[in-house]
């Protein structure tokens, strides 16, 4: 992805000077996201996603998108570790910009509590926060792809993005599950 994401900043460098380090997936140009989403759908890897119907969250937690952010992360994160990861070491690649809670805790703190004393499981979290405009942010610049194709097809039901990466994923959440999308 390093590659990738380096060639074409150095092709599209009036996309790439819009931010410091990266082209967001929002402001690039179709051929980039498609290429991108393919070259990420090579690699060895599988995508869990969380995705909320805004009409039914309600309002106190849309006042402030971190309190959000952190409780979807959570239901994701709780739906993919069990006890056979006891004993293991999780590590967890978060975007700086949207792990803020409002008690003052930070996010490593809210999902140690829920895996830990909460769900009572023996693991080891390595949470590592980048900047997705650090240089060195390919994993949450690549995220940033997915999630943008998520979007679109969630949100205008393309699917010409989604369509490159569907079958690597693992897990689809949609919140609440009860009335997404009625």
């Amino acid at each position: 992805m390093k590659k990738k994401l380096g060639v074409a900043k150095q092709l599209f460098q009036e996309l790439a000077c819009l931010h410091s380090n990266e082209i967001k997936a929002k402001d690039a140009y179709p051929c980039i996201k498609y290429h991108i989403l393919e070259t990420i759908a090579r690699k060895e890897l599988s995508i869990s996603y969380i995705v909320a119907d805004l009409k039914y969250i309600k309002p106190a937690l849309l006042e402030d998108k971190n309190i959000l952010y952190n409780y979807l992360m959570k239901i994701l994160i709780g739906s993919l570790v069990s006890e056979s990861d006891n004993s293991t070491i999780l590590n967890i690649i978060c975007d700086n910009h949207t792990t803020k809670i409002a008690s003052g805790n930070s996010f490593e703190e809210y999902i140690k509590l829920h895996l830990i004393y909460e769900k009572d499981y023996d693991i080891k979290l390595n949470i590592i926060y980048m900047d997705s405009d650090d240089r060195n942010a390919y994993p949450v610049q690549s995220a940033d792809y997915v999630a943008n194709a998520l979007y679109g097809w969630y949100e205008y039901n393309d699917k010409i993005y989604y369509d490159r990466f569907k079958f690597k994923i693992r897990n689809a959440l949609r919140f609440p599950y009860k009335n997404f999308g009625k």
